[in-house]
């Protein structure tokens, strides 16, 4: 996003951590794929956020940071000591707006998404896997500004009068063959082949429609994403007749990239987002007197092999043991 607003000519700072700043210094930030390739050459980076807050010229913080940073995030921006600034959270999940606008307001909060993929495998170089656009609620007073300033640097941008309803939807597309596919350590596409791994599938996506109807919230379009209609093929459908079509699309979408649960996991970073994707279907369905088991047994389950509690082996290539274990609600 830096980079793309950057190339677009405007004043952009990017906040890195010290060992990444120098490699970015030396090579710069470069950006390849399906949005073509752009290159900058001389980014202004900051290792410290009062420093990058200096000058007093900052109008809008962009917060992209994994949820389970978002706490951390607010302390450094408390700590900081400048004047509540207007954040957009482009982040994954749905309560991460509700901890900022706790901590600085919510007329300084913008909820805003990413459907584009991309991938990064070192500071400062990120490839574009799939190229689908940026949401945005509209209401704020930057809203309008912000998709234009955003469409001008090349990204396809709604904006959505349901801020809500938007990261809901994201949320469901999150889910997709990601904590199934971490936890037993195969791609998307082996576990839409699985019989029981996609009827799991399938179960905990309507769980999150369950979860969106008591929250009275439609399943609204996504830029570049038919999110709209996986909602409509979930109600209306039987599961066979989209069975296909999900796993190319799924396998598509993704270009290559496997799914952010699997990537953490697999780099070892010993944390997850897992209570903020299907964790976080499972608390807001308890609350609405609702039951998730599916999601909060991939919660459960994802969460305990991060933490070493459970170790990974027991479920890696093995999709019939996580079928056992999900089907017989022994958690």
């Amino acid at each position: 996003m830096g980079g793309a607003l950057d190339a677009a000519g405007e004043r952009v700072t990017f906040l890195v951590r010290p060992s990444a700043a120098e490699h970015i210094r030396a090579n710069g930030i470069s950006i390849s794929g399906a949005m073509g390739t752009l290159s900058i050459p001389a980014p202004h980076l900051s290792t410290d956020l009062p420093s990058a807050l200096a000058d007093g010229r900052c109008d809008l913080v962009i917060l992209a940071v994994k949820s389970f940073h978002t706490a951390t995030a607010i302390q450094a921006l408390r700590s900081a000591g400048a004047q509540p600034l207007p954040v957009l959270c482009l982040q994954n999940g749905v309560d991460n707006e509700t901890l900022l606008a706790e901590a600085f307001s919510a007329k300084n909060v913008i909820p805003g998404t990413v459907t584009t993929a991309v991938s990064s495998l070192q500071p400062g170089a990120v490839v574009v896997e799939r190229e689908r656009g940026v949401g945005l609620a509209a209401g704020h007073p930057l809203s309008l500004q912000l998709q234009q300033t955003f469409s001008a640097a090349g990204f396809r941008t709604l904006l959505h009068p349901n801020a809500r309803a938007m990261k809901w939807s994201k949320l469901l597309t999150n889910l997709l063959a990601n904590a199934s596919a971490a936890i037993c350590d195969i791609s998307p596409a082996a576990v839409f082949a699985h019989d029981r791994l996609f009827h799991l599938e399938i179960a905990a996506l309507r769980e999150v429609l369950a979860v969106m109807r008591g929250l009275r919230l439609p399943v609204v379009r996504l830029p570049g994403t038919p999110s709209h209609w996986l909602g409509f093929a979930l109600r209306r459908l039987p599961a066979w007749s989209y069975r296909g079509f999900l796993a190319r699309k799924v396998a598509r979408g993704r270009g290559g990239k496997p799914p952010s649960l699997h990537v953490d996991l697999a780099a070892q970073r010993g944390r997850s987002e897992i209570e903020f994707l299907n964790g976080a279907v499972a608390r807001h369905a308890k609350a609405l007197g609702l039951a998730a088991p599916v999601n909060a047994g991939l919660a459960r389950l994802l969460g305990a092999i991060v933490s070493s509690e459970t170790p990974w082996e027991h479920y890696r290539a093995n999709p019939d043991r996580l079928a056992d274990r999900l089907l017989s609600g022994d958690f």
